[in-house]
C-alpha cells in the first residue's frame, strides 16, 4: 500500500493536533538540509534549531524518562533502582526528564522552573494522600536549554504493606503547561527495631 507524502502529513495532522507544528519543523529541516548541502553548516544548524523551537513550544509538557532511582546527579546520570519495594520512611527518588517546558527569566538570566503535586493511590485506586505543590524548583538556565532533569524525592509514608502508585502532576512555571506521570512502588513491613 502506497500513501503519498501529502496524504500521510494530512493524516498525521488530523490525528495529533500538536503535529500541526510539524509544518514549521519540517520546513526548517528542509532548509537545514539545503544549507548543509551548500556547506553552510552553522546556518544549517540555526535553521534546524529554529524548527525544533517551534515544535518544542507546540508539544504538551511530557516526560522522556521516568525512573525510580537510587541516585541522580545530572541529566542522564542516574542509577536506576532495581527493586520498587520500600520500607516506611525510606526515601523514594524519581528521576524525570521533562520535555516541552517553557523558559523564563529571573534576575535578568534565563530560568527553568516547576512545581509538582503528589498523590498516592492504593491498588484499588483509592487516593490515600493528595498534596499540591509538594515540590518546587527553579534553576538558572541558558535560553532554550532542553536537557533538564528533576530528582523528586519523598519519604515513603507509613502504609500497610502492598502495592501503591505515586502520581505526580507537574506544572511549568514558565508556561501554562502541565503534565502527569505515575510511578508504581511497593511498601514492605517496617524494619524490626
Amino acid at each position: 500500500m502506497h500513501i503519498k507524502a501529502a496524504g500521510l502529513t494530512a493524516i498525521l495532522v488530523l490525528t495529533w493536533p500538536a503535529l500541526a507544528a510539524a509544518g514549521p519543523a519540517l520546513d526548517a529541516a528542509q532548509r537545514a538540509e539545503a544549507l548543509a548541502a551548500e556547506g553552510k553548516v552553522v546556518e544549517a544548524l540555526d535553521a534546524f534549531y529554529g524548527g525544533l523551537d517551534a515544535l518544542w513550544q507546540a508539544i504538551p509538557l511530557s516526560f522522556r524518562t521516568v525512573a525510580l532511582a537510587d541516585s541522580a546527579s545530572g541529566f542522564g546520570v542516574y542509577e536506576e533502582r532495581a527493586n520498587p519495594t520500600f520500607r516506611p520512611d525510606e526515601m523514594l527518588t524519581v528521576y524525570v526528564e521533562p520535555v516541552g517546558f517553557g523558559h523564563g527569566t529571573a534576575d535578568g538570566a534565563g530560568s527553568i522552573g516547576f512545581t509538582a503535586d503528589l498523590a498516592i493511590e492504593n491498588a484499588t485506586g483509592q487516593v490515600l494522600s493528595d498534596t499540591d505543590d509538594v515540590f518546587s524548583l527553579s534553576t538558572p538556565s541558558s535560553p532554550q536549554r532542553r536537557e533538564f532533569y528533576m530528582a523528586l524525592t519523598f519519604a515513603v509514608p507509613y502504609l500497610r504493606p502492598g502495592e501503591y502508585k505515586a502520581i505526580f502532576t507537574v506544572h511549568d512555571q514558565n508556561s501554562d503547561k502541565s503534565g502527569s506521570f505515575e510511578v508504581p512502588f511497593n511498601v514492605a513491613l517496617p524494619a524490626a527495631e
